[in-house]
């Protein structure tokens, strides 16, 4: 999904951010690539949204501590 992004396919992903600072540089992360955080998860994870083309991008962001996809966890 990172590396051969599949166009015009959205991607769900828990994300875990480092702590609030990076929370809040996810949540404007996600928004400027045109994603959507859709909920909360305990333990400070969030489900976001967004296009598989921009993953890569999310992905560059610093203080994530985790990203994977919805499906694998069954969220």
């Amino acid at each position: 999904m990172r590396d051969d992004p599949l166009d015009d396919e959205v991607a769900a992903l828990r994300v875990e951010p480092a702590d609030d600072d990076a929370r809040t540089a996810l949540e404007s992360r996600v928004e400027s690539l045109g994603g959507s955080l859709e909920r909360e998860l305990q333990f400070g994870g969030v489900v976001v949204t967004l296009a598989e083309s921009a993953v890569s991008d999310l992905c560059e962001l610093e203080g994530i501590e985790r990203i994977e996809t919805v499906d694998t966890l069954g969220y």
